[in-house]
């Protein structure tokens, strides 16, 4: 009589545990409105809606293009985020002075046009049609003030001046230039 009561407590015990791990594994692979289970479903607003190659993003003020954006790759979220490699930013201001900025990998929100562009196996660069390069590990460009800042350490290369310092801040057109620290020039003639 023991030995049977004994096997139908151990069955109950047994059957208890399969109904609760079926039941938890079944909550936790629910399938809801979107068809994923909720293991496998992204953060809101971070479903990618597309990937491509050759990826082309412009602004246009008035019938002219300040600048435009380019990547190899993009892949495109449902928030409006691209993850972009292989990126070239071109600005051209009114005068037709141009600079690229050019980087590896990087994010650009396409709601308002910001992007940040960070170092890979590269530095980050900025290269203009005057001649100058500046490198650093990471930029951000903010579409609606037309700037370019980093707070990283950076370099500048010209045809009469080198100068580095950490952390800067510049409209595209070069013109303004701020620097947060440690700033050493060499002027050459």
């Amino acid at each position: 009589m023991k030995s049977i009561v004994w096997r139908i407590c151990s069955l109950l015990s047994v059957l208890a545990i399969l109904a609760v791990l079926l039941y938890g594994s079944n909550r936790l692979l629910d399938v809801t409105e979107s068809g994923a289970p909720i293991l496998a479903r992204p953060d809101a607003g971070k479903r990618l809606l597309i990937s491509m190659e050759g990826f082309r993003f412009a602004q246009t003020e008035e019938g002219r293009v300040p600048w435009r954006m380019s990547a190899s790759n993009a892949d495109l979220y449902e928030n409006k985020e691209a993850r972009l490699k292989n990126i070239e930013i071109v600005f051209t201001t009114p005068e037709g002075k141009r600079a690229a900025l050019i980087g590896e990998q990087g994010t650009l929100d396409t709601r308002n046009g910001d992007a940040r562009i960070r170092r890979g196996s590269r530095d980050v660069r900025i290269v203009s049609s005057e001649g100058y390069l500046m490198t650093t590990d990471s930029l951000a460009w903010k579409a609606g003030q037309r700037e370019v800042t980093t707070p990283d350490a950076f370099k500048v290369l010209g045809r009469d001046i080198y100068f580095e310092g950490k952390g800067f801040s510049a409209e595209v057109d070069m013109r303004k230039l701020s620097v947060d620290s440690n700033v050493k020039a060499i002027l050459q003639e």
